[in-house]
């Protein structure tokens, strides 16, 4: 009974992350459409902002609240669960409200030195007012994980992206003619609405949670002060507040570097627009399928290492890098070969579409960077992911800073270049010698680069001799299919891989404490 909910928990969470990936970024592209770049430049630099007060008001608690709260489950000290949350949740609002006050006050100042643009002012001030929400939110994210109830908090996923899409999609109409400035607005809107609304479904959620009549369980000491819970979550969080800080003083230097090339304030705003808020997520979209396997393999190694099962662990970061490059390699050869028509098909622009063929060499690097750093974590050399993660963005702002205003956009795209692969240069070497695993050049890159353009070669030049003029989404369902038989027949995907997937499930979970596991490292 333990085992089937266990998978039920991963199915769950492995399709909705895969569908609200799917309707977060068709959601980029619809707003892209409507704004243009400059307004998805402007919009990125304010979410850029966003992001960081976020990691400010959050501070770490999600992590510290799932792993307290998991661990009290263990010991079944469920009024010591009750306690944690209540501390946690002023912990969150001791860390949002200052956040919130700070970031509102001085949003003019914020909007006119670091963004450069009036338009941010009252964006800003909006989406400050949702951080005590967000923060309250987060709290009761890491309870019902800890909990061992996902699918209550996936659901609260749910609500915040479906109250922000109704609300914007509703109001376009009504902001769009009168500038971008109302049009961010209404972004700010509906995206600070979200974040309420999911506060408020979580706080349902646990009222009628204790009125079900949840067993209260005994009580043991209470150890968790509310100085305990800092002292977890604040090392945490400065962690986080480097990264993010780090990334944001990264966006905003890009159209200041641009603006000193000779762009105006809007051409700066479309270029930096056009790539990190239009032909990046996009190249990133097929990495939704990698982010919901990686939440089912990463934690299976963090086990394994754990046990000590060195073999276990060796060859199950062989699949994860063999299935990562698979997926990478077939969405770089994609967007390298479909890029005029994946441009016009989303975007109606070919602009956009070059700048995805540009960029597309970068596809598996950066997702196998992601797999990679997961995978580090799990080792506990989290430290390690760090360092790199730090170098990296201290590489690109020296670079930005040097290149852009000389070279203008292949400046900004030699940024991303230099960035991505120095970080995965990096991450991918540390894991490989710290597991000694053989990397197969020939098996994992050349034969499923050959096999991608091999299909999409046939797909593309083979319907129209036929007179089949097939929309890009069938051709590249064909183009799928094709790369899939081709992987099949040339050795790439063996009967033993896909055993793989199926063996995997079918295991009994090994009980393992969850200090041992370093759980709270993987969130």
């Amino acid at each position: 009974m333990k085992r089937k909910k266990l998978i039920m928990n991963a199915f769950i969470l492995t399709f909705t992350t895969m569908m609200i990936g799917f309707v977060s970024t068709s959601f980029r592209v619809y707003l892209s459409n409507k704004i243009g770049s400059e307004g998805m430049g402007l919009y990125q630099l304010i979410m850029s902002i966003h992001i960081m007060t976020t990691t400010l008001a959050i501070s770490g608690i999600r992590v510290t609240t799932t792993r307290l709260i998991a661990e009290e489950l263990g010991r079944s000290n469920i009024k010591n669960i009750k306690s944690i949350l209540a501390k946690a949740i002023f912990y969150s609002l001791l860390f949002s409200t200052t956040t919130f006050l700070l970031f509102y006050n001085f949003a003019d100042i914020i909007a006119l030195k670091w963004i450069g643009d009036s338009r941010a002012i009252i964006p800003i001030k909006i989406l400050s007012c949702s951080l005590p929400f967000i923060g309250i939110s987060a709290c009761f994210h890491g309870y019902f994980y800890g909990m061992r109830k996902i699918i209550k908090s996936i659901s609260s996923d749910i609500v915040e992206v479906g109250t922000m899409m109704i609300i914007i999609v509703s109001f376009m109409g009504i902001c769009l003619p009168k500038g971008l400035n109302f049009t961010c607005t209404l972004i700010a809107v509906g995206t600070s609405l979200g974040n309420i609304a999911s506060a408020i479904y979580f706080c349902i959620l646990f009222l009628f949670e204790k009125k079900s009549g949840y067993k209260s369980g005994y009580s043991r000491n209470n150890k968790y002060s509310f100085f305990k819970i800092f002292s977890i979550s604040f090392p945490i969080a400065c962690s986080s507040y480097i990264q993010t800080g780090l990334k944001t003083v990264e966006d905003l230097l890009i159209p200041d570097a641009l603006r000193k090339y000779g762009s105006s304030t809007a051409s700066s705003l479309s270029i930096f627009g056009m790539i990190k808020g239009m032909a990046l997520p996009i190249l990133n979209f097929p990495s939704i399928f990698l982010a919901s396997f990686s939440t089912l393999i990463i934690p299976e190694i963090a086990e394994a290492n754990a046990l000590n099962q060195h073999k276990r662990v060796i060859y199950m970061i062989s699949k994860v890098f063999k299935f990562t490059l698979l997926i990478a390699v077939f969405a770089s050869g994609l967007f390298m070969i479909f890029y005029n028509e994946l441009g016009l098909a989303i975007y109606n622009d070919t602009q956009v579409g070059l700048m995805m063929k540009i960029l597309a060499p970068l596809i598996p690097f950066m997702y196998l960077d992601r797999i990679v750093d997961g995978s580090l974590n799990a080792l506990d050399y989290q430290m390690s992911t760090l360092k790199f993660n730090l170098i990296d963005m201290a590489v690109r702002i020296f670079l930005i800073l040097y290149l852009i205003p000389k070279k203008g956009i292949e400046g900004f795209i030699i940024v991303l270049f230099a960035g991505t692969l120095l970080n995965a240069s990096l991450s991918i070497h540390k894991l490989l010698k710290a597991t000694n695993i053989h990397f197969r050049l020939f098996d994992w890159i050349i034969k499923p680069a050959f096999c991608i353009t091999l299909a999409s070669y046939c797909i593309k030049y083979s319907l129209p001799y036929i007179n089949f003029n097939l929309h890009i989404s069938i051709q590249i369902i064909l183009t799928m299919a094709l790369y899939l038989v081709l992987l099949i027949i040339s050795g790439c995907i063996t009967k033993k891989d896909i055993l793989w997937f199926i063996e995997d499930f079918k295991a009994e979970p090994i009980c393992v404490e969850w200090n041992d596991l370093s759980i709270y490292k993987r969130f």
